[in-house]
């Protein structure tokens, strides 16, 4: 009985020992946090000073924090009740990064170069030689086991109280770092128990770069990486390190949108050869003095909510045709690209047709599939940079300046000082993009969406049936269904719970999204049974009820073309000295500088190739602002292929061996770009493209 009592005499000791070592422990914390968050908040002030303006008196919501056993601060999540981390968060977070680094989580942003596309373009040429180096290395060398001590990028999901962050960055280092914590009282915690000032020097005295957002919604995180990225370079998303520190619902929302746009990191990136085409194009299409859109253009009282239906090519359009026949001699129509062609069958004559690739494509369909009689009918909208003799097959021709084209750079921003003419934002991928474009900045307030599905239901039935992607007996035209489907993913539809869409699609859909933001003032209709868009109403085609006495549709269709557009002044002179053919051949020779040497390590080349893209950058803003349009898209695609090179193999020897032999491709590349330039003007497209086989109704492969 002694014995117990003796016993429970140490174990009581114990406990008192321990209780007094917490509370000197929390003491000790008490002191340290006032000192520790006041240096957060100045070196805050100092890289990122909006977090400091925001956090510096936040009064937090739901915040209880205690101290552990191990001396350190733990707090409690308000989701679920319980504490974030163990008795020792330090320790826990120290293993979670070295779990991490043992087997890391990458993401992945590839592209097939199509078989059947032709090498005439010097970028497909040369990005079809290295990716065969990468793809030839993928069946030799070891895949990435372990985090390796450079990285380019990394998405960090939760930052919790940031223990996990000096761990991290002792490990790896990392070019440019993107965190979000969603919970605002988390963050402002962790400005008490992290060491930021260390973090945030660490990250600056490396070269790096960090984007922090802090309680945001997964919608807006998604948008603001994405717009981030092609910020600094869409091949920064090239395997990047993806860390998820800690299990709530609204890290996993942001980790499943975040997977669900990743693809449109991919697309509309332009290269060398689309560039020089965008020049050749505006120069020939300015010279024929084109009735060009003008800035800011506002239609009459009297006429801004006159109807223009947006007719495009999905399988909705052919549930619409009959509402379109009922009211045409009413509304003004707009045809996309393939839609002419089921319009045309059902006797529809479009008011205007509108039109986006720039190749010779689309001369050669039009030309070879619609009579010429029919076209000089209908007026023909497009961009700048179309091919020139697009204009000679319509009635009427008006452009309006895409943006982001090396060609509208001269033409727009240079020559014009971006005065007269207006610059055609969200017009691409798809040219249901240009057409709604089009509408907005004209001046139309009423927008019905017809076929404008952007997905399909059905996987054999994704554009109307009466269109030349199917053949005459309704049945699919097998090798153009490969082409269309690709990157087959599902959203939400507009009438139905999911739709399919692909990648391409879907970038024109989140585009959609985004331009009818920007026109508050415009009510736009989806009467398409696809995909849901947002920033419209969902209408039903047989709920359609137009105003009755609407303006008389041949009195507005003559406004349009005669005080929407206006004739575009051109001076050739002006326009080549613009060019700058000199300048675009020492940018080119920079590039080269940064590669042209035998590498040793991939620190070494992910500096290299780091400065590489500033040294483009800097021109982007400059009297050269052109010469970045037109290398920055090649860029883009050259570096995806190195940094898949550099962060996914093990050995890091032959990586770097690899990666020496596929620069020297690129200098082929970049030699080969300035010899193209100089020849810039005469350089209009003149291939005839793969899909005209596909799409003839004699291929019923």
């Amino acid at each position: 009985m002694t014995n117990d009592f003796e016993s429970l005499l140490r174990r009581a000791q114990d406990e008192i020992d321990k209780l007094s070592e917490k509370q000197n422990l929390e003491s000790q914390l008490k002191s340290l946090m006032p000192v520790r968050f006041e240096k957060n908040i100045q070196a805050f002030s100092k890289y990122l000073p909006k977090i400091a303006e925001e956090f510096r008196h936040y009064k937090p919501q739901n915040l209880e924090l205690f101290c552990t056993d191990s001396g350190h601060l733990n707090i409690i999540d308000p989701l679920t009740g319980k504490a974030l981390y163990g008795q020792d968060p330090l320790q826990q977070c120290r293993e979670q990064v070295e779990r991490l680094s043992k087997k890391p989580k990458f993401s992945t942003l590839d592209y097939n170069i199509p078989e059947k596309s032709l090498d005439t373009f010097i970028h497909t040429k040369y990005l079809r030689i290295m990716h065969n180096i990468y793809l030839e290395a993928k069946k030799t060398l070891e895949p990435l086991k372990t985090m390796p001590e450079h990285l380019g990028s990394a998405v960090i999901c939760g930052i919790g109280l940031g223990y996990h962050l000096e761990p991290l960055f002792n490990k790896t280092t990392i070019d440019h770092i993107y965190l979000c914590e969603p919970n605002r009282d988390m963050f402002f915690a962790s400005l008490f128990t992290c060491d930021w000032e260390k973090v945030l020097e660490q990250v600056d005295k490396r070269d790096g770069v960090i984007m922090l957002n802090v309680g945001v919604s997964f919608e807006t995180f998604t948008a603001d990486f994405i717009n981030e990225m092609k910020h600094r370079g869409s091949f920064n998303s090239v395997s990047t390190l993806l860390y998820q520190h800690y299990p709530s619902k609204e890290i996993n929302e942001i980790i499943q949108e975040l997977n669900k746009n990743f693809h449109i990191l991919a697309i509309g990136w332009g290269f060398v050869d689309d560039g020089v085409i965008s020049i050749a194009h505006d120069y020939h299409n300015a010279k024929a003095k084109l009735p060009t859109l003008k800035k800011d253009a506002k239609l009459p009282p009297k006429w801004r909510h006159m109807p223009v239906f947006i007719i495009a090519n999905g399988p909705s359009l052919d549930l619409a045709i009959e509402e379109i026949k009922a009211h045409r001699d009413e509304v003004i129509i707009f045809s996309c690209g393939s839609a002419i062609m089921p319009l045309l069958k059902h006797n529809i004559i479009p008011d205007f047709h509108i039109a986006l690739e720039r190749t010779k494509f689309t001369f050669d369909y039009y030309n070879e599939f619609i009579d010429k009689e029919i076209l000089e009918q209908i007026g023909f909208l497009t961009v700048n940079v179309m091919h020139p003799d697009c204009s000679k097959l319509f009635g009427w021709t008006g452009i309006g300046f895409k943006a982001a084209e090396p060609g509208t750079t001269i033409s727009s921003e240079f020559i014009d000082r971006g005065k007269t003419y207006q610059q055609l934002l969200h017009c691409n991928p798809v040219v249901a993009n240009t057409a709604a474009s089009f509408a907005c900045n004209m001046g139309f307030e009423e927008i019905y969406l017809m076929g404008v599905d952007g997905g399909y239901k059905d996987p054999q039935y994704h554009h109307s049936k009466s269109s030349t992607y199917f053949n005459d007996d309704g049945s699919e035209k097998k090798e153009i269904a490969k082409l269309v489907r690709a990157g087959e993913l599902r959203v939400p539809g507009n009438f139905c719970d999911e739709v399919f869409t692909t990648a391409f699609f879907n970038v024109g859909n989140s585009q959609l999204g985004y331009l009818f933001k920007r026109f508050k003032n415009v009510n736009v209709y989806n009467c398409s049974d696809g995909v849901k868009l947002k920033n419209t109403i969902p209408l039903q085609i047989e709920d359609l009820l137009l105003a009755n006495n609407l303006p008389n549709k041949e009195e507005f269709i003559d406004y349009i073309k005669n005080d929407v557009f206006i004739q575009r002044d051109f001076d050739p002179k002006e326009y080549e000295e613009w060019l700058a053919i000199d300048e675009f051949a020492n940018i080119c020779d920079g590039l080269i500088k940064f590669v042209d040497r035998e590498f040793t390590s991939r620190a070494d080349i992910a500096t290299a190739l780091k400065l590489q893209v500033r040294f483009l950058y800097s021109y982007g803003y400059t009297r050269y602002r052109h010469i970045f349009f037109l290398l920055d898209g090649t860029l883009t695609y050259v570096h995806s292929i190195f940094r898949m090179m550099l962060y996914q193999f093990e050995d890091e020897e032959k990586t770097v061996k690899m990666l020496n032999k596929t620069f020297k491709v690129f200098i082929e590349y970049m030699l080969e770009a300035k010899v193209l330039y100089t020849s810039v003007l005469d350089a209009q497209d003149e291939q005839r493209s793969y899909l005209m086989g596909m799409l003839d109704n004699d291929n019923k492969s």
